[in-house]
């Protein structure tokens, strides 16, 4: 490699066009990256949906399907989301790859006079590349994004199957009694579970405001 003296901010180590040359393709790998990351994500989420609204209206149209059949899709939902908040953290941190390349090596050839130091963040993410947000955040980012008004919406179609199949209840101690999951599980576990459910699901997105992130 040549060895040349560095200009335009370039290492000592390395000519400017050969660093030059490694930026503009470390550049577009990481958009590449970034965009697959982000047709797997909107493809996650597809899925949510596509499964929200066929299990929603399979058991609305039919009488002799139960309830609890929602509750599944429920839980569809949240394995997607956690699958989705790991594919979240591959958009995160390719984009703050490229932040750092904007903000430090492209606004520097501009003649701001931005200092060096993203050339070292950057070195030390390709050596060990680290999560740039976590796990946990992820999901509850998506969560707020995406995912909670699929829990709020699968929630009201199952409120609603309760009520009116196979009638409208005579008595809010009927309506009640229609929550169990046949003889297994009685109503009253039910409606905690579910009511929990939805509560954390509503706090986690909430929370997700204070997510602090590297971008």
């Amino acid at each position: 490699m040549n060895t040349k003296p560095a200009t335009d901010g370039a290492p000592d180590e390395v000519s400017a066009p050969d660093f030059h040359t490694a930026m503009t393709h470390l550049y577009r790998g990481e958009m590449n990256r970034l965009t697959v990351w982000h047709v797997r994500l909107d493809t996650t989420s597809n899925w949510a949906i596509l499964l929200t609204t066929g299990m929603t209206t399979f058991t609305l149209g039919s009488m002799m399907t139960p309830h609890y059949v929602l509750l599944l899709g429920l839980a569809i939902i949240a394995m997607c989301l956690l699958l989705e908040a790991r594919r979240y953290q591959h958009v995160h941190h390719s984009a703050w790859r490229l932040h750092l390349l904007e903000e430090g090596y492209f606004r520097g050839m501009l003649g701001n006079g931005v200092a060096a130091a993203w050339r070292e963040k950057l070195s030390r993410d390709l050596a060990q590349p680290s999560e740039t947000i976590s796990w946990a955040a992820a999901a509850r980012l998506r969560l707020r994004r995406n995912y909670l008004i699929l829990v709020y919406f699968i929630t009201a179609v199952w409120l609603t199957k309760i009520f009116i199949h196979p009638a409208s209840p005579g008595s809010g101690r009927e309506f009640f009694d229609r929550f169990a999951v046949g003889d297994l599980i009685p109503s009253w576990f039910v409606v905690l579970s579910s009511a929990v459910f939805v509560l954390v699901a509503t706090l986690l997105a909430f929370l997700s405001n204070c997510c602090k992130e590297r971008l």
